[in-house]
């Protein structure tokens, strides 16, 4: 029970019991005061009834007596008179025992008034003439009694509904700032900081919301300071200062994370033999200039296509990681890289005849790092010694499915329903329980299998995210349904999570099943935060408030800042795997993982490590503040979701 209504309760059971009391008292008062004006009156009635008496008594004439007492006793305020004449025995006696108009007869059965009764000895100087009985009727008092109650009653119940209203408003006034830190408690746990709360005029209570709010502060900037101390560790190790784009560290980790799984793309590298040129003839200044021109231009090619990794490797050279990219697509990217580079040589292109060549190569199945950019290094020699053209592709192998019949194949997917699934157990370290299990999508088609990594590329490529994901959310809804002991994540789709349509529906989708909440995760790839999307965040505070859990993925991947995770609030993150691989290496450094976890842990948000592979990474992962892992230590299993 809140404070309002303890307060409210006890202060109005106070008042209740004094009007109580009050009431007692002042019919009390009420009562006594018409039992003493009832014997007065039975006195008084006696008294002139006794006198008026006499001379009929005298003359002997008992019906001019009977007459006197009838005149009295008709009045109705006497319950008996009666007369006993002396001379010959007779009585004359009248009784009135009818109840009185008004007044419930429960309440004259409380006998709260007893008959006043004045007997007295008619005399006619020594001789005794008769006996006379007053008995007055105390219906009339209560009848008095009654109405008195009921006025006081009245009078007592509008203000005691008077003082409650205006005691709701006192109290409410009173308790404002109270309600202020109970809404900025639950903020904070919430993990919204630095907002700030009004000093109130009550004095015990302004040192109060003075030090919630200072709290409040200390935690934004703590929060800050973490966020902040993450990105300049990750810029020191992982960024180029002058171009702004990742370095050689960076590269290589994201394309560690991207040869973990299966999939398709290939690795470009770019050398702008112009650089060297431009800074003989121009100095230091001119070049810093124009490889920040190229960073800039690199970065806008990010933000427009998710799957590229752009970064500086050396003092000419720069590497293009494009995850999901076929032949065709590579070659088309050079060709755009080449001419918005050619747009922005203006003043220097004239330095030398071919400014940048460039050597791309295919990801097969099971090459490295190293073999890739080996094998685009000796493309990009085989470009500088053409007579035409700007680059070369290294000799591969084609065994990847055309894009084509990519399309064909997953509309006839989504058109079946006919997808398969696998399902790997995300554990906590520090304890036996299971946070939930990530679904992952496989389509098997005559016998072969094909990985998300696969195909998901050119789910994005023709837009088909949206239908994909309706499928799969769906089916795993269901699935929930079934079964109370189970829990999933699912990975929404960058395409998907762009189109407004999608967005209500999975809103909807989710009032629907919210009865599986508690169990059904959405994650998100980190990407979709980079720059800020209302209609994204509105949609998953919507899900977050239906019980939903909402994690991102790939956390950290980019070199840009985590400050949206104090915005999107998610329930946890997975770190994206090149800060797993380099603090888990034998050489490696954990500082940059530790770093980026404790920026999310300050938000209260679980911290997951991917692609564990052994008993012995968990252990070593037991001592940063990573919450939980997931990887082939426990590797992905068949799942059924039944219709």
């Amino acid at each position: 029970m809140t404070l309002y209504r303890q307060l409210l309760i006890v202060v109005l059971l106070i008042y209740g019991g004094l009007l109580a009391v009050v009431f007692s008292i002042e019919i009390g008062n009420t009562r006594s005061y018409l039992s003493e004006q009832q014997l007065s009156d039975v006195n008084n009635t006696s008294t002139s009834l006794g006198l008026s008496l006499s001379p009929y008594l005298e003359d002997e004439d008992v019906i001019g007596a009977e007459s006197v007492i009838n005149a009295m006793f008709d009045s109705g305020y006497y319950q008996q008179i009666s007369l006993k004449l002396f001379a010959d025995d007779s009585l004359i006696d009248r009784q009135n025992s009818r109840s009185i108009d008004g007044v419930p007869e429960w309440f004259t059965s409380l006998e709260l008034f007893q008959p006043s009764a004045q007997e007295q000895v008619l005399t006619s100087g020594w001789m005794q003439l008769g006996e006379l009985k007053v008995v007055g009727h105390p219906g009339f008092a209560y009848l008095q009694l009654w109405n008195a109650m009921v006025d006081l009653a009245k009078l007592f119940v509008v203000g005691y509904l008077a003082t409650v209203l205006l005691l709701m408003r006192a109290l409410r006034y009173l308790l404002k700032p109270l309600e202020q830190i109970q809404q900025q408690a639950k903020l904070i746990e919430q993990r919204n900081f630095g907002q700030t709360i009004p000093l109130p005029h009550t004095q015990e209570l302004r040192s109060v919301v003075g030090a919630i709010n200072h709290m409040s502060d200390n935690i934004a900037q703590q929060f800050e300071s973490q966020v902040q101390e993450a990105s300049a560790l990750r810029q020191q190790a992982f960024q180029d200062s002058v171009s702004g784009l990742g370095n050689r560290a960076y590269f290589i980790n994201q394309s560690k994370s991207w040869l973990a799984e299966s999939g398709v793309g290939g690795v470009a590298l770019l050398s702008l033999d112009i650089i060297e040129a431009i800074h003989v003839r121009d100095g230091f200044s001119a070049r810093d200039e124009f490889i920040h021109s190229v960073g800039e231009l690199f970065t806008a090619y990010t933000q427009q296509q998710q799957q590229l990794v752009f970064a500086r490797i050396s003092n000419l050279e720069f590497a293009v990681l494009a995850e999901g990219f076929d032949q065709q697509q590579l070659l088309g990217l050079a060709e755009e890289i080449n001419k918005d580079l050619l747009s922005r040589l203006a003043t220097w292109k004239q330095y030398m005849p071919r400014p940048l060549v460039m050597g791309l190569v295919l990801r097969q199945k099971d090459e490295n790092i190293g073999e890739l950019l080996t094998a685009a290094d000796t493309a990009l020699h085989n470009a500088r010694e053409l007579r035409e053209g700007f680059f070369s592709l290294a000799d591969v192998e084609h065994t990847h499915i055309p894009r084509s019949q990519w399309k064909q194949l997953l509309e006839n997917t989504i058109s079946r329903q006919s997808l398969a699934y696998k399902a790997q157990v995300v554990n906590f370290i520090h304890s036996d329980k299971v946070l939930h299990h990530e679904l992952f999508t496989t389509i098997e088609v005559d016998a072969q299998h094909y990985a998300a990594g696969q195909f998901m590329p050119a789910v994005e490529q023709f837009r088909l995210g949206a239908q994909f994901d309706q499928m799969v959310v769906e089916q795993a809804a269901r699935a929930l349904q079934q079964d109370n002991n189970l829990s999933l994540a699912i990975n929404l789709t960058l395409s998907a999570i762009s189109e407004a349509s999608f967005l209500a529906w999975l809103v909807e989708l989710a009032q629907q099943y919210q009865t599986v909440a508690s169990r059904m995760a959405f994650e998100i790839p980190e990407t979709a935060f980079l720059q800020e999307n209302t209609q994204l965040e509105a949609s998953l505070d919507s899900l977050r408030d239906l019980g939903f859990q909402i994690g991102i993925d790939q956390y950290g991947r980019n070199l840009n800042s985590l400050n949206y995770l104090s915005r999107v609030k998610p329930n946890y993150v997975k770190i994206d795997y090149g800060y797993t691989a380099q603090a888990l290496a034998e050489d490696g450094d954990s500082h940059f993982l530790s770093a980026i976890c404790r920026a999310a842990r300050n938000l209260q948000i679980i911290t997951v490590a991917q692609r564990v592979e052994n008993q012995q990474q968990v252990e070593l992962l037991s001592a940063l503040p990573v919450d939980a892992y997931q990887g082939y230590v426990a590797p992905p299993q068949r799942f059924t979701l039944n219709d």
